[in-house]
This record gives C-alpha cells, structure tokens and sequence, in this order.
C-alpha cells in the first residue's frame, strides 16, 4: 500500500473538528484516517510510529481521491513547531482545512476539557488563572498566528477556512462547498450528520484537591496493586479524588474575562481578515468597531 495522505484538517482544538472530520468521511471519494487526531508531523507525538504505521490508518476503496486526517495539534504553535514545514515537506499539494470557533468561547471550552482530562492530572485552577498562567489558551485562539505558519509554505487556494458557527448552523451547505472547492461531487447525504461528537456534558467532573489520589489512579504502580485492593476502598478513594464542577460559579470570572480580553480578540480578528480575506460577521462582538470611522 503507497497512499499519500493530501487533506488535512489542522485544527483548531475544540471547533468542530470531530464533526467535520464526519463529515468529510462520508464522501465517497475521500478516506479519512481511522483513527482522528494520529498527530504523526508533531515530531514530540510521533515517538516511534513510521510512515507504515500511518499509511495503515487509511483505507483503500475504488475512486478515492483523498486521503484525509485531522489533528488539532497540527495548530498549536508554538507548542508545537515546525509542523506546517513537515506537512509541506511530505506533501506540498496538499489540501489545508483550518476550522475555527468564536476566540473567546473556545478558549472557555478549552479551559472545561482541561478540567475534565483526569489522565494528565487536569487543570485545578480557576478559569482565570488558568488562561493568564497558560499561554496555550491563548496561542490556539489567536488563528493568525496558527494560520501563518502554513501561508508560509502554502499558496492560499490550498488552505480552506471555515467557521464552527458556520458548520453548526448549516451544516449541509458548508460540506457541499468544501466538497466544491476539492472539485468533488457535492450531492452527498450526509449519514453522520445528526450524530453529536465531542459535546461537553452537562456534568463537569474535575480533581479534587492538589490532584494526588487522580495522580496515585494514573500510575503504573496503582495499576499493578489494583486487583489486590478491596472494591470499597477503591470506591472511597475514587469519589475522593473527583468533585462535580459548579460552572455558575465561574460565570462572574468569565464575564469579566470576555470584557478584558475583548481589544485583544478584536485586534486578531482583523487580522484575520487581511490574512483570509473573510469578514467573520459571525463574530459580531469583535466586527463592531468596524463601524466606527
């Protein structure tokens, strides 16, 4: 098997990208990797996975014209460099699909999925702590500098920008003009479309604490001694570890938050605009002082 993969969906984390990795895959002429977000050009990710290893996450049909990926990672500059280099450098005719959300809601919806990563100890500080003390909330909103990366190596017709306000409002539309712009057919039903990927639960569940017993759960040694644990003990230790987040009472901070980063996400967008030549009226709180003269 030699498939070159040539459309890659690049982010970014917490738009849409599951959805539209969906979507993308119910084409008949494209294959989408089986398994979403293989990251394989982050070289801190890859470790010892081989192009073998990658090509094996497509499948081979008859008249597939693209072999497509989606990693988030692919947008997390500069935690990640010299991605966009390496995707060029493997294929430089690839197609580019960078999907975006609302700045500020992504970063809020950045900020509950860190809360909810039990595996990597999870974010325990208050949202706004977190974001002024973490660049990465920040660095995945700021789209033109996630974008500039690969303008570096790509012509434009070969990056496709998009919006998870546009997909999620007409989902439909949106699929057939990125099936138009791979000059596929566009007459495609959509099998996956009223599926729900990724949604936040309306129970948010963090740690507890400085996160020791969530750290004590996730080693290798408490994997070792587990069996030998009696199931109440276990049991106790598990509700300890955990607590339900009470997300009103963070409403007040991200209010104020929103309020003070709002020149900031002003100032990117326009940006953004001379950078993908869009207007992003679907972002009106940050389109307003366009208006004024």
């Amino acid at each position: 098997m030699n498939i070159k993969v040539n459309l890659f969906i690049i982010g970014a984390m917490k738009s849409g990208t599951t959805s539209l990795h969906e979507y993308l895959n119910d084409h008949p002429q494209i294959s989408m990797s089986t398994e979403k977000e293989p990251g394989y050009f982050v070289d801190e990710l890859r470790k010892d996975r081989d192009e073998e290893w990658y090509q094996g996450l497509f499948q081979e049909r008859e008249n597939i014209r693209y072999f497509g990926e989606a990693s988030t990672h692919y947008a997390k500059y500069p935690l990640y460099k010299g991605v966009a280099n390496r995707i060029y450098q493997y294929n430089p005719e690839a197609k580019l699909i960078y999907i975006m959300r609302n700045p500020f809601n992504r970063i809020v919806s950045h900020y509950w999925h860190a809360v909810r990563t039990a595996h990597s100890g999870g974010e325990a500080a208050s949202i706004s702590s977190a974001i002024k003390s973490h660049r990465d909330y920040q660095d995945f909103s700021n789209y033109p500098l996630q974008l500039q990366q690969y303008y570096q190596f790509f012509q434009p017709k070969n990056i496709y920008v998009v919006t998870f306000e546009q997909l999620t409002k007409d989902t439909e539309s949106v699929t057939r003009e990125i099936f138009k712009w791979l000059d596929l057919h566009t007459d495609v039903k959509l099998s996956s479309i009223d599926k729900t990927f990724n949604a936040q639960p309306e129970r948010i569940v963090g740690r507890a604490g400085l996160g020791i017993l969530n750290k004590i759960q996730y080693s290798k040694v408490w994997g070792a001694i587990s069996p030998f644990i009696p199931k109440g003990i276990k049991n106790t230790a598990n509700n300890a570890a955990y607590i339900t987040i009470d997300k009103e009472k963070q409403n007040q901070q991200i209010h104020k938050l929103k309020q003070e980063m709002e020149d900031t996400f002003i100032n990117q967008v326009r940006e953004l605009k001379l950078l993908t030549g869009r207007d992003f009226q679907e972002w009106p709180e940050y389109n307003k002082n366009e208006q004024q003269p």
